[in-house]
């Protein structure tokens, strides 16, 4: 979709970008759901971080040597995302541990295997992981991990995500397991490497889901959240670097033309560190039209249980949209904001299914600005603006302008 086939105009944070032949639609919409990661709160100092660190601590209590942080930068992140398939950030950090330790020297990898299927066998993340970090640190520093070698594993990381797609996890397996020249003892590690790291099991069990929750939680919102007392990380949570987006002025504004019970929320995160950072702004939406992780995760439970197959109802699937949008009623058109593919994604899948969705992309507050941009253009998003705060004075220019 180029440039021409948007109307373009000023708005305070940059330029909004409206599709000519969504225009009609879009002076119909009636409800507003939003996406929370990126859209209501800036999460670029935490989520990012939080991968960068997750992935480089895991890589060295592996391996006896220091990753560095830089080797998971914004963009590789966003790359990640942008595949459509790793809306959890558990995901993206699997993705960047199964590269990168599947691109170790043959040497180095057998090494780790044997440490894996010495200590594998402890349930507990936190054990499992310890035992494994002590012998690898009474390990040789292996020669070949130069600055060198770093760098041009970043350029082959970026290119492999070039070749992930929307099922996520399955994707990074596929392009790794089944490429040309791929050896029984590469399966081998690649299998126990998995069991290892027990994916894609929860907090507690997974070193992955472990070391990720812990570092962006923190000691408070871990115990709140968990039940169980940090022991991996030992600082702060990654979390108190997000700040809102949203502001009251914006939800204001939107509730006098849509209404309170109109406007939702359907994310990929929990509840309980939306609430940490929205606190009161919360109760501004619709209760009946919040749904976060938690609720997913109930409903992929009772799916299972009830049809004897695992399900996986996160984005892009569009189970959170639909359920946030079916308290609306006979609504005309919902607007769905996002700041990722994943999320148009989810968009065109839940209009697949007779729906009645938009999508707005926002771009201001991803890290990548222009990429993003261009990305939503390219996709051709019915909506794009700077961020959910110039949302309602682009609903208002959209229903005056008759031309």
């Amino acid at each position: 979709m180029l440039p021409e086939k948007y109307a373009v105009f000023n708005v305070r944070g940059g330029k909004a970008y409206v599709r000519k032949d969504r225009v009609k639609q879009l002076r119909s919409v009636d409800a507003v759901v939003f996406d929370c990661d990126g859209v209501l709160i800036d999460i670029r100092d935490s989520y990012n971080k939080a991968i960068s660190k997750a992935a480089a601590y895991i890589l060295e209590g592996l391996t006896g040597h220091a990753f560095p942080e830089s080797l998971t930068f914004d963009e590789i992140i966003f790359l990640f995302r942008k595949s459509g398939g790793f809306n959890n950030d558990w995901d993206t950090v699997y993705g960047i541990l199964m590269f990168t330790l599947s691109n170790l020297p043959r040497e180095n990898r057998e090494k780790l295997q044997k440490r894996m299927e010495m200590y594998g066998r402890q349930p507990n993340a936190f054990e499992r992981f310890s035992s494994i970090r002590e012998a690898a640190r009474k390990e040789p520093v292996p020669e070949v991990l130069t600055n060198e070698f770093f760098d041009g594993l970043t350029v082959r990381l970026r290119e492999f995500t070039e070749l992930l797609d929307a099922s996520g996890m399955d994707s990074v397996d596929k392009n790794l397991v089944e490429a040309p020249g791929v050896s029984g003892d590469f399966l081998d590690f690649y299998n126990s490497l998995k069991r290892f790291l027990h994916c894609p099991e929860e907090v507690g069990q997974s070193i992955i889901a472990t070391v990720f929750e812990e570092l962006f939680c923190g000691g408070e919102l871990f115990q709140e959240t968990y039940g169980a007392e940090l022991r991996f990380n030992t600082g702060q949570g990654m979390i108190e670097n997000e700040r809102l987006i949203i502001r009251p002025e914006t939800l204001d504004r939107l509730t006098s033309v849509l209404g309170k019970a109109n406007l939702g929320i359907a994310s990929g995160s929990r509840l309980g560190s939306a609430e940490y950072v929205l606190g009161d702004l919360l109760e501004r939406f619709s209760p009946t039209a919040l749904v976060f992780l938690e609720t997913m995760e109930e409903n992929e439970s009772l799916q299972t249980s009830v049809e004897g197959l695992k399900v996986n109802l996160k984005k892009p699937h569009p189970f959170s949209l639909l359920k946030a949008a079916e308290t609306f009623g006979d609504f005309n058109f919902a607007l769905y904001v996002g700041d990722s593919m994943e999320d148009a994604i989810m968009v065109r899948e839940a209009n697949d299914l007779g729906k009645r969705f938009l999508f707005a992309g926002v771009y201001r507050y991803s890290g990548l600005e222009d990429v993003v941009l261009q990305g939503f253009l390219e996709s051709g998003c019915d909506l794009i603006v700077p961020s959910v705060n110039e949302l309602p004075v682009t609903l208002e220019t959209i229903r005056r302008e008759k031309s």
